[in-house]
């Protein structure tokens, strides 16, 4: 598809307003164009993508056509050419040469570290009649759910010990010799942190963005390690849609309410305002995350598609896989996701606190079928459409009353892994990998003690600012920080090469090495070694 009848202004206002107010509403409203043509500009200049938008170009790049994408991703051509890019640049309809794309990108990179990808979250009044009451029935089943689940801890920690540790399982050997040679890698680019037990993982996630030298300018989730998702799941769709609401996120790409309290303003301190965001109390404010807002989408899902066709895909392969239909209430996971592009069934909730998912390395005694009995048993106190009926048909008064509303309804939960993965910049590829080393709890005579009730391995000086302070202290440091939209692990690598070992003598060499290092600096990278204390 060419962009046609397109000035390079009206591009440029158009990436311009979008950096601006980070909505592609509001843009397309600016500019009078339609979202479909905003959304492909921004796809164009690397400036927006989705898991969807990375499919198709994947499929695209192995060479098939848009209506073979089309029929594997069980979409219309219509939406698969949605979410591709122009095949033309925006001067003058001609094609763009390496440079004006490189220069072009450089500067939307530096507007848009600037301007961090973050939107408004805006909500319009509901139109709902109001319920007087809630139900006693409801609130006993909220105080006999909470009990039930706090008899499942044997100690409440107040602050935990996180190791985090930077995927580098696809590094070659040579690409580990420049991490130890020039970015200060002993071991691993890790990160130890204290933290309050209570943090989130929306919290967690600015801590990680801090502490590894990323400007919140892409996507990120965090994930159960694959063994673990299929054994809590079973693989099942039907146990995994208990679940949406409870751990998991039913898939969406309303990208305003799961970025709800991105509220930068241009000028501000972006590692002030990251701060402010991994500094308790930690509350959700969005809508999205609440189990009445997924089993929403749940059960409109199962009364949409009794039955589904699958298109598995095998990249490489000459010939896929041929479509076959299951019903829907007896897919696997898998199945799903590869009938329905646009559906990624991992993502965990982000208003869940840390501490009530993730154990102490060596003290996971969580079975997961106790866990699907834990829930049934929840699930049998409750009518799914009374509950739906219930919240659809209540005009609130304000915002607190609704959300008072959802939140009686978010089950407490178990923790369920001794690891969490942190995926930032799905086309980089960033993973972190998270686990948590040891839990400290102060008594009532203020000592702390580890979570088998010895003397804590960490300063005491460093649990008392992360009590008082409420947020978390880096403590340990491996590696220095990284960088932006450098092509993942690989181009990290390849930019520290460039940098340190180029041959001077060469002006070709010399000057590449000027302009990766003026771009680096233009992203806020320096190479410098900053203390664990200054990290965070």
């Amino acid at each position: 598809m060419i962009m046609r009848n397109m000035s390079e202004n009206q591009v440029e206002e158009t990436i311009s307003l979008y950096l601006a107010n980070n909505s592609i509403l509001e843009t397309a409203r600016a500019t009078g164009m339609s979202t479909v043509k905003v959304r492909k500009i921004l796809i164009t200049e690397g400036l927006w993508e989705s898991d969807t938008s990375i499919k198709i170009r994947n499929l695209l790049a192995q060479g098939l056509t848009t209506e073979e994408i089309a029929e594997m991703l069980y979409m219309s051509v219509k939406n698969v050419q949605a979410y591709m890019p122009y095949e033309r640049g925006i001067y003058g309809g001609d094609v763009l040469s390496p440079d004006a794309v490189r220069a072009g990108r450089y500067r939307s990179r530096m507007k848009k570290a600037a301007s961090m990808q973050v939107a408004k979250r805006t909500k319009g009044e509901v139109n709902r009649t109001k319920d007087e009451e809630k139900s006693e029935r409801t609130e006993e089943m909220t105080v006999k759910k909470t009990a039930e689940f706090k008899d499942s801890y044997t100690g409440e920690a107040d602050a935990l010990r996180l190791h985090l540790e930077l995927d580098l399982k696809y590094a070659d050997e040579e690409e580990i010799r420049i991490l130890k040679e020039y970015g200060s890698m002993k071991d691993a680019i890790s990160r130890d942190i204290l933290v309050p037990a209570d943090i989130t993982l929306h919290a967690l996630n600015y801590a990680i963005l801090r502490m590894f030298g990323w400007q919140n300018g892409h996507l990120h989730s965090f994930v159960l390690p694959e063994n673990i998702f299929k054994g809590l799941t079973e693989d099942q769709f039907s146990i995994w849609a208990k679940m949406a609401g409870v751990y998991f996120r039913f898939p969406t790409e309303n990208y305003e309410d799961i970025y709800w309290d991105d509220d930068y303003r241009e000028g501000e301190s972006i590692r002030s305002w990251m701060k402010k965001k991994y500094t308790g109390p930690y509350r959700y404010n969005g809508y999205g995350e609440h189990y009445v807002m997924n089993q929403i989408e749940v059960q409109s899902m199962i009364a949409r598609w009794e039955e589904i066709t699958v298109h598995e895909f095998v990249f490489g392969a000459e010939k896929q896989p041929t479509p076959y239909i299951v019903k829907l209430k007896e897919a696997t996971v898998d199945q799903v996701m590869h009938a329905f592009a646009d559906m990624t069934c991992h993502e965990l909730l982000e208003r869940l606190p840390l501490a009530e998912i993730l154990c102490v390395k060596g003290e996971n005694k969580v079975k997961f079928a106790e866990i699907r009995e834990y829930l049934d048993s929840q699930l049998s106190n409750l009518d799914l459409h009374e509950m739906i009926g219930e919240y659809k048909n209540t005009r609130f008064k304000s915002r607190k009353k609704e959300q008072e509303f959802l939140e009686k309804y978010d089950f407490p939960v178990y923790p369920v892994t001794e690891q969490l993965v942190y995926r930032y910049d799905y086309g980089d590829g960033w993973k972190v990998l998270i686990g948590c080393e040891n839990a400290y709890k102060r008594g009532e005579n203020g000592l702390w003690k580890d979570i088998n009730g010895k003397m804590p391995d960490v300063s005491v000086e460093n649990l008392q600012e992360v009590a008082i302070k409420h947020r978390p202290v880096c403590i340990q440091k491996d590696g220095i920080e990284l960088v932006d939209d450098v092509g993942g692990i690989h181009g990290f690598c390849e930019m520290l090469q460039t940098i340190y070992e180029c041959d001077m003598n060469s002006e070709e060499s010399s000057e590449e090495r000027e302009n990766i290092l003026g771009w680096a600096d233009m992203m806020g990278w320096s190479g410098r070694k900053i203390s664990p204390k200054q990290t965070l």
